[in-house]
């Protein structure tokens, strides 16, 4: 994102560069994945009451804490609006109302209404689509089914009254209502775009311009109806994060939701694995080497067999929603600032492949190397210990052990290059990537607001001087690209250079911070 805004110069990168109203790039990717990643985390934070008591008000407090953080996001972009009037100089009739931190408030506030209304009315999300919840289970009997395998353990010793109470997912309302609950809103929100979409009309517009032109767009309709053409972005007939196109940025918050719902889902039954596990080996705890390291092996087994299942059908799911927001954009064009339907799938597919990729990363990837580990130890304890070579030092490192002499393999010169690249892209890349990802994630809306500051601030500053046409004196920031990339006549090549290296400082900042342990929560 922030390399994308630090785009200067008459020719910016072309994959970073947005469409003026109907098409698709990579830029276009960001904001959605914004409100994507802000359903996906709900589910993880504001979960069900593990402990229901009688007059509790555990879900309405969680209400007024979502309330009190959407209130504080919109306030940091009203902030930021209002500083965008310093670098116009214009007064305060000119206030912008919408802004991005505004809009992924608002929709951080619903879908965050709808998920603390579905725990409140007795529903468990973690598997949305599962038939389960279309009648009353009995959930320890669902439970040691799932976990059959973990028989001669403590836990087959507990007794009835011993087992932790189990919260009873009936609820107050019937099981279709129930079912249905969540989907409601979706459905709400494409229904009333679609309407206000295909019965506005503009005056003065033919009908087929509804949404391919501008001015003619409901989007332009409502938002001079709302907001006036002195308060949207630039004084445009519309405003990218305008009235309409809200509804349906709430699809992409919804299907983050969709997706964090499985994600919870995925740590529950990790969790629940990991711990029977752990009871089965207390319970055999004079078993021998060999027998633990068997039940490492089948247990290691079992969580990269749940990691690759969720992470096959994410992968899936994405393709899918990218192929059906393309097959209908053939007749409801794919249009950011108009935020159509069709665009709010086809990004969140986006969002939620990439999300699978980083997860087989830096998640499943991890266990499938141990799994790898304990097969080769196994191996070991099968063939007494006799690996061959090339495992047996690959995997110890070649380590050298006190009175003994280590044992390294001779490759050629050729090998060895490239198992030094490969040992420096599998592990010190690897966490360069997690450093810089990590860090910048955990300040997220500071690193934002941060680089619009300074942008807006560099803006206001002279940074060279005037030119001899025009007579007008660059900015500091576009006065620096002028004398750093832009000096090369490179094209495009020096604004992305220039939006990294500006990107970069903010990394830089953010791995501080974090090294700092500062963070900005809201």
């Amino acid at each position: 994102m922030i390399t994308c805004n630090a785009q200067v110069g008459d020719s910016v990168f072309p994959v970073l560069s947005h469409p003026e109203w109907i098409g698709f790039s990579i830029a276009d990717t960001v904001f959605p994945s914004f409100l994507f990643i802000t359903g996906c985390a709900m589910p993880l934070s504001v979960r069900a009451d593990s402990n229901p008591k009688p007059g509790s008000h555990y879900y309405r407090n969680q209400a007024l804490r979502i309330f009190k953080r959407s209130v504080i996001i919109w306030f940091l972009g009203v902030v930021l609006n209002l500083y965008g009037l310093v670098q116009l100089h214009v007064g305060g009739d000119k206030f912008r109302w919408p802004n991005v931190l505004n809009r992924i408030g608002f929709c951080y506030l619903v879908v965050g209404w709808m998920h603390v209304l579905v725990l409140w009315r007795g529903r468990l999300p973690e598997r949305p689509l599962s038939a389960s919840y279309l009648f009353s289970t009995d959930a320890r009997r669902l439970r040691s089914q799932q976990a059959g395998f973990a028989t001669n353990t403590k836990r087959d010793l507990l007794t009835d009254d011993q087992y932790p109470a189990e919260r009873d997912d009936s609820g107050p309302w019937p099981w279709f209502l129930r079912v249905t609950l969540p989907y409601c809103l979706p459905a709400a929100c494409l229904v009333i775009w679609l309407i206000c979409t295909y019965t506005v009309q503009v005056e003065g517009c033919p009908k087929k311009a509804m949404i391919r032109d501008p001015e003619c767009s409901p989007q332009a309709y409502f938002d001079l109806k709302i907001f006036g053409k002195a308060h949207t972005y630039r004084h445009l007939a519309f405003d990218p994060e305008g009235s309409l196109s809200t509804l349906t940025s709430i699809l992409n918050v919804w299907l983050g939701w969709f997706i964090g719902c499985t994600v919870q889902s995925l740590n529950a039954q990790g969790k629940q694995l990991t711990s029977d596990f752990k009871a089965r080996q207390e319970y055999g705890s004079d078993a021998g080497d060999r027998e633990l390291l068997v039940e490492q092996v089948l247990e290691q087994e079992m969580l990269v067999r749940l990691y690759t299942e969720h992470l096959n059908q994410w992968f899936w799911w994405g393709i899918l929603w990218m192929f059906t927001g393309w097959v209908f954009s053939l007749g409801l064009p794919l249009s950011k600032p108009s935020w159509t339907a069709t665009f709010a799938v086809l990004s969140s597919g986006v969002s939620l492949t990439m999300l699978s990729i980083l997860f087989y990363k830096f998640d499943a990837q991890p266990r499938a190397k141990r799994l790898r580990q304990l097969h080769l130890e196994h191996q070991g304890f099968r063939s007494n210990n006799q690996l061959s070579r090339h495992y047996r030092d690959r995997d110890r490192g070649d380590v050298e052990q006190p009175g003994t002499t280590t044992v390294r393999t001779n490759y050629s010169s050729v090998l060895n290059v490239y198992f030094q690249v490969d040992h420096f892209l599998r592990l010190w890349f690897r966490k360069g990537i997690v450093v810089v990802l990590g860090s910048m994630g955990r300040n997220a809306i500071l690193m934002y607001m941060c680089s619009e500051l300074v942008q807006g601030t560099c803006s206001l500053v002279p940074g060279g001087p005037a030119d001899p046409i025009t007579g007008e004196r660059p900015d500091l920031f576009t006065s620096a690209y002028k004398q750093t990339w832009g000096a090369l006549d490179i094209g495009g090549w020096g604004s992305l250079f220039y939006g990294i290296g500006f990107s970069a400082l903010h990394v830089l900042l953010a791995i501080f911070l974090d090294h700092k342990k500062w963070y900005f929560k809201i």
